[in-house]
């Protein structure tokens, strides 16, 4: 009686889990199924002027934003940070902000944005860090500000904000560190919590609490603007600043001159710098040079994604080919011998369904995968796309939870597989379709796994694919079965992975 009691609340905890994911995911929809999230990242988008196209694969038919560049998500699939500091964007940020209510990462320091900083900012409860600074801000600090109980850093240096510090940012008392300084900022200045803060640059801001105190405080100015005991050092000023100013050109200058040819000399070398002895018979080996020409020297315009292997580049070459670039994001972290191993595991697998490697690249300083380009969308978009004819991923987990993989065969084996084999597969390709790119396994992982599985099955690889060594399993199947069965299409994909 007791086991029955216990088997009962185990299988009431994982229904009311599930239940627990399924609201999570229908609360970022609304009644006629838009995602709340990409509609307010698509009004950030459009309050901004994006000269530089780095916006251009935020796209309002996507059905998840996670997949975008510089859009970062959790595990359960929530935007959780905006990185997008020193990209040329200019224009105003979106009240509609506010809307993401997750956000835990905005970085948008060192752009051209304007107007004012919106209060928005202050339904962000779950937001640690925001950097504005660098900008052209104007207008007073919103004292929303001070609602963000878990910000731990606040950066708005270097605007053009006035008015006062509102108290309630000033009483934050969680954050790390506080930065407001070089702005119009005045009146005086409250008590500020944070652990680390800095306020200089702000020529009306005063030390006093008291703004009694701060206005007797005030220097007497003349007709110039300037208090009366500076104004004979004005002219002196003006000429040293000036003379500061020359001088300053002068080493840039200089310092651009030796930086062009050190910059000219080191890509140079890059060009030659390719001593490996590595050659691959069915693979081209591309130039640095030859990448660098195909992407318009790796153009953010050229990002199609970015993936556990680093960022993809859609490239043209000379005789028209269009091919993905995947560029290795720490050529350190694989070495030589590694790298030649994974371009020729990978290079090994030919099939129809498999995108085929087309070359590589590899010097000293660069690792990067040629493949050609499908202008058929991500894996992502496919995965989440709701047709009858695809496997989604909910389906597939339901069929492996229920015990059901022969649902996911394609008939053309027509029952010959084995269950054991088949369940691994399934296995394997929930670990390849993960959310985040890290938790995904490496091709060559999977290659090998692959290769295990073939041995296991009982096949041997020849010339015209792989045959069977010896007797098979065979199943027979009714008309009715294959009536409620899914019917499986060869499908080929491009994007980060």
């Amino acid at each position: 009686m007791e086991i029955v009691i216990k088997f009962m609340l185990l299988r009431f905890l994982i229904y009311y889990s599930v239940l627990q994911s399924v609201s999570a995911m229908d609360s970022l929809l609304s009644p006629k199924g838009v995602n709340y999230e990409v509609a307010a990242l698509m009004s950030v988008k459009n309050k901004m002027k994006d000269e530089t196209e780095v916006l251009s694969g935020w796209d309002i038919n996507s059905v998840d934003p996670c997949t975008w560049y510089m859009v970062g998500c959790s595990s359960e699939g929530v935007v959780v940070s905006l990185e997008m500091a020193s990209k040329g964007i200019s224009g105003t940020i979106s009240t509609n902000i506010g809307e993401l209510t997750h956000l835990q990462t905005l970085l948008l320091q060192n752009n051209q944005l304007t107007g004012p900083i919106p209060s928005e900012l202050g339904q962000l409860s779950e937001l640690e860090t925001l950097d504005l600074s660098g900008n052209r801000f104007s207008g007073e600090i919103p004292a929303s500000l001070g609602f963000l109980t878990h910000l731990n850093y606040l950066r708005l240096s270097r605007n053009r904000l006035s008015g006062q510090i509102p108290h309630l940012v000033a009483g934050l008392s969680g954050l790390s560190f506080l930065d407001l300084s070089f702005n119009n900022l005045s009146g005086p200045t409250p008590s500020i919590l944070a652990k680390d803060y800095r306020i200089v640059g702000n020529a009306f801001l005063c030390g006093s609490a008291s703004q009694e105190l701060c206005s007797d405080a005030t220097p007497v100015r003349n007709a110039s603007g300037l208090p009366e005991k500076d104004n004979s050092k004005h002219h002196s000023l003006v000429l040293s600043f000036a003379f500061g100013i020359v001088v300053a050109f002068i080493l840039s200058l200089m310092f651009l001159f030796f930086w062009v040819l050190w910059h000219r000399s080191r890509l140079s070398r890059s060009y030659v710098q390719q001593d490996y002895e590595f050659e691959i018979g069915h693979l081209k080996r591309f130039s640095f040079r030859e990448i660098q020409t195909a992407t318009s020297n790796f153009s953010p315009k050229n990002i199609l994604g970015q993936g556990g292997f680093g960022m993809v580049y859609k490239g043209y070459l000379p005789n028209g080919t269009v091919v993905a670039v995947k560029r290795l994001k720490d050529p350190n972290y694989t070495g030589e011998v590694q790298f030649q191993t994974e371009v020729e595991m990978i290079g090994l697998a030919v099939h129809r369904n498999l995108l085929r490697l087309f070359g590589f690249c590899m010097t000293p300083e660069e690792r990067m995968l040629v493949y050609p380009y499908m202008p058929n969308g991500s894996v992502a978009d496919c995965l989440r796309v709701n047709q009858s004819r695809w496997f989604c991923l909910d389906q597939v987990r339901t069929l492996k939870a229920e015990k059901r993989f022969a649902e996911m065969v394609d008939r053309d084996l027509k029952g010959q597989f084995d269950d054991l084999v088949l369940e691994e597969v399934v296995e394997l390709a929930l670990l390849c379709t993960q959310p985040r790119p890290n938790l995904r396994p490496r091709m060559s992982e999977v290659l090998k796994v692959l290769e295990g599985l073939v041995e296991q099955s009982g096949y041997e690889h020849t010339q015209s694919g792989y045959e069977a060594r010896g007797p098979s399993v065979s199943r027979n199947y009714s008309n009715g079965h294959e009536e409620n069965s899914f019917i499986i299409e060869a499908i080929e994909l491009s994007g980060p992975r």
